[in-house]
């Protein structure tokens, strides 16, 4: 009772450290600079954005801000990545709200990144950074050749047609008195991504050897996961796609000699694609067969099976300023025996409830009754410890939850290299 009646003292002594008014507009306190909330995701390299833009004065929360950042980026396969940065003002600057973009190719460097999407962050803060007195201090400078002409997406010359191919190889190998292992993976990225289509083609090849050496015998455990995954998106409209998805797999795990399934999909989007990095509420219907040949016969005395079933998904993502939320449902059956199904549930959100205080949850349930591979009899102990095949299982649960809360100066600390 006494830790209680203690802890209860040092929070009242903490509340009430708090400067009075402390929520007031922070450029009223910081010498007339623009006040700016950095929402920066671990992608983003906040220590050089802020040794950049030296101009602004940097706040921890938004309620503290002018003017709230949020960056977010969208991947488009092997081709490269789209960064999104939004602008939102608040106090004199309410109802100002627009975003920049900037595609930063495959090829770039971690350093060509960040150089990037931080000039754009500079452009986009010109106009408030305009309206406060340390506009003079401010210059702004171009990198213009007139002899270079921009030309539309479309007129540029391509002689690779929009396709990036990447190719993938890699190993290692450790060893100790009483084991050792050796692993190593190959593999080609293709991809072909333009606003009207999608394609992807992914060939794989992993294997992996794990020795345990013990007074009786050495115990060698010996897996491979070989396979492929590609698909083909055609964009209808801003709300519409279709697409094709093909996958292929050889897996000592999954009881898998070889396994091929070809699944055709149409999903609806309710907000339009472009919003994506934003907003998206989506709804996916696929219906797929497959060959399955099984490397040992399976519970349901198989060796060798053919599949015929289909799935429906509903997904929703949202980043806005008060947080974000990714949450989804997804439910599927196979035609021949509706009770071999599967339901899967999803939800992560990390939501800024009021000043300082943050709150984040995740979780997924997954009810399985759809493991059509298990291979009959009872596993060895050295198969379920070494983890050298897929178990039978009928759910599968993840969940966690966090608590944040910030308080003290309304301003971030500055970038310090020292030690």
């Amino acid at each position: 009772m006494r830790k209680f009646k203690l802890s209860i003292a040092v929070l009242f002594i903490i509340f009430l450290a708090i400067p009075e008014g402390h929520t007031q507009n922070a450029q009223n306190r910081a010498n007339g600079r623009l006040a700016v909330f950095l929402d920066c995701p671990w992608w983003c390299d906040e220590n050089f954005i802020m040794e950049e833009i030296p101009v602004v004065s940097y706040v921890r929360d938004k309620e503290l801000a002018d003017v709230h950042v949020m960056m977010t980026r969208h991947g488009g396969g092997m081709a490269g990545t789209s960064y999104v940065i939004s602008f939102y003002g608040y106090g004199e600057f309410e109802g100002q709200e627009y975003e920049l973009s900037y595609w930063a190719p495959r090829t770039n460097t971690a350093d060509q990144n960040r150089r990037g999407y931080t000039n754009k962050l500079k452009m986009g803060l010109v106009y408030f950074i305009a309206q406060t007195p340390v506009a003079g201090q401010v210059q702004i400078s171009f990198d213009y050749d007139p002899e270079r002409p921009v030309l539309p997406e479309e007129e540029i010359e391509d002689p690779w047609n929009r396709w990036v191919f990447e190719i993938y190889g890699g190993g290692n190998y450790r060893k100790e008195e009483k084991s050792s292992s050796m692993s190593f993976r190959y593999g080609l990225f293709a991809d072909k991504i333009t606003h009207d289509w999608k394609i992807r083609l992914r060939p794989y090849f992993n294997y992996s050897e794990r020795t345990f050496v013990t007074e009786e015998e050495d115990i060698r455990s010996i897996s491979h996961r070989n396979g492929f995954n590609g698909q083909v998106v055609k964009s209808i409209n801003q709300h519409w796609s279709v697409g094709v998805f093909n996958t292929m797999l050889s897996s000592t795990f999954h009881n898998m000699a070889f396994n091929v399934e070809l699944t055709p999909a149409v999903e609806y989007s309710l907000f339009p694609y472009r919003e994506a990095t934003r907003r998206s509420i989506s709804f996916a219907y696929r219906m797929g067969y497959g060959y399955h040949n099984y490397r040992e016969e399976t519970i349901f005395e198989k060796e060798v099976e053919f599949l015929f079933g289909h799935s429906l998904e509903a997904a929703a993502r949202f980043q806005q300023p008060w947080g974000s939320i990714r949450a989804g449902i997804s439910g599927s059956h196979y035609f021949h025996d509706f009770s071999a199904n599967r339901a899967e549930f999803f939800a992560n959100v990390n939501l800024r409830l009021f000043q300082g205080f943050a709150l984040s949850l995740s979780g997924n349930l997954d009810l399985i009754n759809d493991l059509r591979s298990i291979p009959l009899g009872d596993l060895s102990v050295e198969e379920i410890l070494l983890e050298q095949s897929q178990q039978s299982t009928s759910y599968q649960i993840n969940a966690s939850i966090g608590l944040t809360y910030t308080f003290g100066s309304d301003f971030t600390g500055v970038y310090n290299p020292r030690l």
